[in-house]
């Protein structure tokens, strides 16, 4: 039931009623799947993935990084915002409300440590309008990136709230260029295929445990 579209291409609207039949499938199969994993295995795994951003050149020669603050079913960021941190970088974090999503900054791991926790289990900056904002500011290097199912090529299904694929849209219409893209991934979140639309951006990499498996 994988659709792909042709980016040249109008999708009619009995297409893009299929694709978003797929992705609510797709996705919920993908929360069954992550719920499978184990604590340990998320841990694990988790680290793994941590270890392998914090060596990767794009990481490495940034300044200015957005990490996501994960929630439970997703790859643990608070080891690699702690790494950000030691590494002397700048961090923002999202932001999000009902409408839209802002990466805003963070200034220590206090900072971060001490942020209130949503309804989602989520560390969110309620102060986010007192914040430097990076679209308004200094720019990012690297986000790195959350989402419910991944392909080797960078394809991605989120949540279904358009949140980061809408970011990226007005950082470049501001920035004339974008930042480089990494999305976390479980093993168990790699896909072949994932069904999109023209409004769908494709990240630059994943990082999976099982693709340095495969390498």
């Amino acid at each position: 039931y994988f659709i792909q579209s042709n980016l040249s291409m109008k999708l009619s609207s009995q297409q893009l009623s299929a694709i978003f039949a797929a992705k609510k499938l797709l996705r919920r199969e993908l929360k069954k799947k992550i719920n499978g994993i184990s604590s340990s295995d998320k841990k694990s795994q988790s680290d793994m993935i941590a270890k392998l951003v914090v060596s990767h050149d794009k990481f490495r020669e940034s300044r200015n990084v957005c990490v996501y603050v994960s929630m439970n079913e997703e790859v643990c960021t608070e080891s690699l915002i702690k790494n950000v941190f030691e590494l002397n970088k700048n961090l923002f974090v999202p932001y999000f409300n009902k409408d839209d999503m802002f990466m805003v900054r963070i200034n220590s791991f206090e900072d971060y440590s001490s942020l209130p926790i949503d309804t989602f289990g989520v560390r969110q900056p309620k102060d986010y309008m007192e914040r430097d904002h990076a679209i308004a500011t200094s720019g990012l290097d690297v986000i790195i990136c959350p989402g419910l199912g991944f392909t080797t090529q960078g394809l991605r299904i989120g949540r279904g709230k358009g949140y980061y694929d809408n970011y990226l849209t007005k950082y470049e219409e501001v920035w004339k260029t974008l930042p480089y893209t990494i999305a976390l991934a479980f093993s168990e979140q790699i896909l072949e295929e994932v069904p999109t639309t023209d409004s769908d951006r494709t990240l630059d990499e994943v990082v999976s445990p099982i693709l340095m498996k495969k390498e």
